[in-house]
């Protein structure tokens, strides 16, 4: 066997490289790293050393809060470093807010949206039920029983936070996603802060919190610190900031950054509403807990549904009842307002309890893209036998 390596191996060839090279650019390439590397030169060492952990684990998977953190501040000299993030199987994303207790002093509130992106695809059922007072609204006939929308006054538009449970163990490989990094100084070695703090978080859909747990991570100075070192440190820190933020001014005139804006932009949700679940469609079903929807200002309640495995389908495990459904009955358009302009009216459907037909009334559902359109229940009747076929979301691909 031959190994060719290089070139002119394996005869002549007419091709020639055609790549053109800009001198230009090659030049403000260059200079673009040179200044990197002198910025990266001027970074100080970092003088924290971590001194506490702090592990709170959320219950449930999918969820959107708001969950509350509490601490208080090491009180270490020269200056202290709060981190909060979070470790799971999934990147999740929301708001924050950081509220500061200090003696003698009045509260100071801090709030911020975090995370690029989130990984809620397994969280995120569909059936939106308006916020409405009245009773349920449930339709019976043919020997079914009704099964409707809970009723009772909307909840008020305030939020009580959830307290999580304490957990002692960070996961070693998992998705960080970074709430806050706040420090505080000292005037020379004096203590840095004395206060509590109160972190609430939140988000405007239900994030996946698989495996995931919110770490407080409190650094301080290293021991051995003295006066004139932390000058020194303040010093280089204080120019290289300056640098860095130049050098940042130069790369968002050229475009090569971008400044994201990280304002809150959503409240708090309310309390999640109790739901009763529907019969299970099949035996490996998944329950999608319900949550709100922050639409045009205003927040729509989102029921969970039953997220039932495509095999489950295929292999005929969904429920099966021994006679065919009752007859769709009438008048079962909706009688609430759409409540957003993406929502979809879906109608209802029979399901089977075991023991009787129940009849589960229709919603309005956001569709998660343009393209999908909801394919309703469905009853496959074979030698006076139904087996269920489970509604969804379908998406049409043209062939070519």
């Amino acid at each position: 066997m031959l190994l060719c390596v290089g070139v002119g191996c394996g005869g002549s060839s007419s091709k020639k490289d055609t790549t053109v090279v800009d001198p230009a650019a090659v030049a403000r390439d260059a200079a673009i790293l040179e200044r990197k590397q002198k910025l990266e030169a001027m970074k100080p060492a970092s003088p924290y050393e971590v001194r506490e952990n702090e592990v709170y684990r959320p219950s449930g998977r999918c969820g959107q809060g708001p969950y509350r953190l509490e601490t208080e501040s090491l009180r270490a000299k020269y200056s202290e470093r709060m981190v909060v993030y979070a470790c799971g199987k999934h990147a999740i994303s929301g708001n924050y807010s950081l509220t500061t207790t200090r003696p003698k002093q009045p509260d100071a509130r801090d709030e911020a949206a975090f995370g690029f992106s989130r990984d809620n695809a397994a969280c995120k059922g569909r059936e939106v039920a308006v916020v409405t007072g009245g009773g349920g609204d449930g339709i019976g006939g043919g020997g079914g029983k009704g099964m409707g929308k809970g009723g009772g006054a909307a909840p008020a538009m305030t939020s009580k936070p959830i307290a999580l449970e304490r957990a002692t163990v960070i996961p070693e490989d998992c998705v960080k996603s970074q709430l806050l990094d706040h420090s505080w100084l000292a005037h020379e070695d004096g203590i840095a802060m004395d206060a509590r703090f109160v972190v609430d978080v939140w988000s405007d859909e239900p994030n996946d919190l698989e495996g995931l747990v919110f770490v407080i991570e409190k650094s301080a100075v290293v021991a051995g610190m003295t006066v004139e070192r932390w000058r020194a440190y303040m010093d280089a820190s204080t120019a290289y900031h300056k640098a860095f933020m130049a050098d940042l001014e130069l790369d968002v005139a050229a475009g090569r950054t971008r400044l994201i804006d990280n304002k809150v932009k959503t409240p708090p949700p309310p309390p999640a509403r109790i739901e009763v679940q529907p019969p299970r469609p099949s035996k490996n079903a998944r329950w999608i807990p319900g949550y709100w929807l922050y639409e045009e200002t205003a927040f729509h309640w989102i029921t969970g549904l039953w997220d039932v495995p495509e095999e489950d389908v295929v292999r005929e495990l969904t429920v099966q009842a021994p006679t065919p459904p009752p007859a769709t009955p009438a008048n079962t358009e909706p009688t609430d307002p759409r409540p957003t302009r993406t929502a979809v009216w879906t109608p209802g459907s029979w399901q089977w309890d075991g023991r009787a037909y129940i009849w589960v009334v229709g919603a309005w559902r956001i569709p998660p893209d343009a393209q999908s359109t909801w394919q309703r229940p469905t009853w496959n009747i074979n030698r006076g036998r139904a087996i269920y076929v489970p509604g969804g979301w379908r998406v049409r691909v043209r062939l070519r």
